[in-house]
């Protein structure tokens, strides 16, 4: 019978805890969750999965495999319940469920307390799934499949066995279908522990019993669970139409760029993959033998993992889970626990240093930056509604779920449209390219973020800094029509056209001034547009850069002098 806790070690607990829950209690920011919301609102309303693309115009009516529908209605749901805070909830919880199952798998190890820096640890490892995305379900699915697979190698069982095993797994599979493609990952982690319970029967006998193997039938009952879904067989290619464009994402998105040093974000994944595989190694040369299905999961996690920074979550849970047991192996659980103090401590530090504060920082969904550029589309739909709008890919979601129908997007963050990001990459590379972009898509309205760079233009008065978007954007062929603290949005001249920014641009208005003072510009004009700038942006995040004008041109023209 395990010992009572202490107050210290319920202190320590406590801690663990704590730095745990504080490594995934971060803002939500994903901007694909507004095209999941979208699919979610026709779901609901239609009763039907959409077939084909209802959003944007480069890809309308074209087949679309929404294969992640049954989370999608779970945002609906949850966000149509309590908004933002409906997304946390939800994301909480999902992720909170994980940190259950690997702290049972640990507890069966007799590592229970060993949860207090482990829990941490397991923390620092979802955070590249620490936001709300389809994958926190594979993340939490993979956390059961591993400790139900960990508890029947420890206790020497088959598993599954029985009718109520198969049909469990079965069910299990199906559920994750609905949810995630990662339930590929799940199928791989079954196939890898009974591989490796198989040869661990061949080169460890009496001692690699071979009741450890799992049924294949428990492997075919998992593929038949996974079919339980509106496509059928038909779901696999679009898990094979992922694998072959992975290369291309790569370059692209972030989630699927491979983990670099470079990047704080992933030093402790950098850490687990060192750890892990040294703990084995060190385990083998003292036993002279090694459960190979952790070896063969290890291998495989560790090869995906390093292509692509979105298999991150699943490596490094396996690799805690074995590197831990190898370590209590090697110098027992007393001794881990003592060195466990300033495991805890580091992962303290790293969140107060390198996480923490970047979310902090953010104040807001990174696809609802576009919030204010939407609701001024909307307000002004009867004029520029249905023309072709070029967006920010990360903002497509948002746009696409506050706009439609009265505007399509260019993209959003959905598979069909990965074929256009290089197409969109190699436009941005100069104004000439772009310009022919633009004519070739017949692109009619212009969303970007405000990301540009600000380069010397000459003027009368010297050079000055400008933004880049004055040649990208000249004024002759686009009309500024609004701005804010996030966004730009021009419209092509050629159609009618509402009032248009020429002085009181972004990041323009150090060259606004120097124009009223010296005469070649009106300060009424400037009035003018100021009060237009207050009416079309009454909900936009933030107009100080609008009101520091307001005040300069208030006391104009002593201003002038200043």
């Amino acid at each position: 019978m395990d010992r009572g806790y202490t107050n210290g070690e319920k202190a320590l607990a406590a801690a663990g805890v704590i730095a745990a829950l504080g490594a995934i209690a971060m803002p939500v920011l994903n901007p694909d969750l507004y095209w999941h919301l979208s699919a979610g609102r026709y779901i609901v309303e239609n009763l039907r999965l959409p077939a084909s693309d209802f959003l944007s115009w480069t890809e309308q009516g074209a087949p679309w495999t929404d294969f992640e529908w049954l989370v999608q209605l779970l945002y609906y749901g949850a966000h149509q319940l309590a908004g933002a805070a409906g997304f946390f909830a939800l994301k909480t919880a999902v992720l909170g469920a994980s940190f259950y199952f690997f702290f049972r798998t640990l507890a069966d190890k007799g590592l229970g307390r060993c949860a207090f820096f482990a829990l941490p640890l397991w923390g620092l490892a979802l955070m590249a799934n620490s936001d709300l995305r389809p994958e926190n379900f594979s993340v939490l699915f993979f956390s059961v499949l591993l400790w139900r697979l960990e508890r029947a190698r420890a206790a020497g069982r088959p598993w599954p066995a029985g009718p109520g095993g198969f049909a469990g797994l079965a069910l299990l599979f199906a559920a994750w279908a609905n949810l995630h493609a990662g339930f590929a990952y799940g199928l791989l982690l079954l196939a890898g522990y009974a591989a490796g319970n198989r040869a661990d029967a061949a080169l460890y006998p009496p001692a690699g019993n071979a009741g450890l193997r799992l049924p294949l039938l428990g492997l075919a009952a998992a593929v038949a669970g996974t079919l339980f879904n509106p496509w059928g067989p038909a779901l696999y290619s679009i898990l094979l139409q992922h694998a072959a464009e992975a290369g291309a994402m790569s370059r692209y998105l972030a989630e699927w760029a491979p983990p670099s040093l470079a990047n704080p974000w992933h030093w402790p994944y950098m850490a687990a993959l060192l750890g892990s595989f040294g703990l084995l190694l060190a385990r083998f040369l003292r036993e002279r033998r090694l459960p190979l299905a952790h070896l063969l999961t290890l291998g495989w996690l560790a090869f995906e993992s390093a292509r692509h920074t979105r298999h991150i979550v699943f490596f490094s849970m396996a690799a805690l889970v074995f590197g831990l047991d190898a370590a209590a192996r090697l110098w027992g659980p007393e001794k881990l626990r003592r060195a466990g103090k300033y495991l805890l401590g580091g992962a303290v530090l790293y969140l107060a240093l390198f996480v923490w504060p970047r979310f902090l920082a953010f104040k807001v969904n990174l696809g609802a930056e576009a919030a204010g550029a939407a609701a001024y589309l909307k307000s002004a739909e009867a004029g520029l509604g249905g023309r072709r709008l070029y967006n920010p890919w990360t903002w497509g979601g948002y746009l696409g779920w506050a706009l439609n129908p009265g505007y399509k997007v260019f993209t959003d963050g959905r598979y069909i449209f990965h074929k256009h990001l290089a197409p969109v990459s190699a436009a941005m590379t100069d104004q000439d390219t772009w310009a022919k972009f633009a004519a070739e898509k017949g692109l009619e309205l212009a969303l970007f973020r405000r990301d540009y760079q600000l380069l010397p233009f000459g003027t009368p008065d010297g050079p000055v800094a400008r933004p880049s978007y004055l040649l990208f954007m000249p004024e002759k062929d686009w009309a500024l029509v609004y701005w804010d603290a996030f966004s730009v949005l021009f419209a092509r001249r050629g159609k009618p056209l509402p009032a248009e920014f020429r002085l009181l641009r972004p990041d323009d208005l150090a060259h606004a001034r120097l124009e009223i003072c010296a005469g070649r510009a009106g300060a009424a004009a400037a009035a003018a547009e100021l009060e237009l700038y207050k009416a079309r942006t009454a909900g936009a995040a933030s107009r100080r850069e609008a009101a520091q004008f307001g005040a300069w041109l208030a006391a104009y023209p002593g201003s002038c002098r200043r």
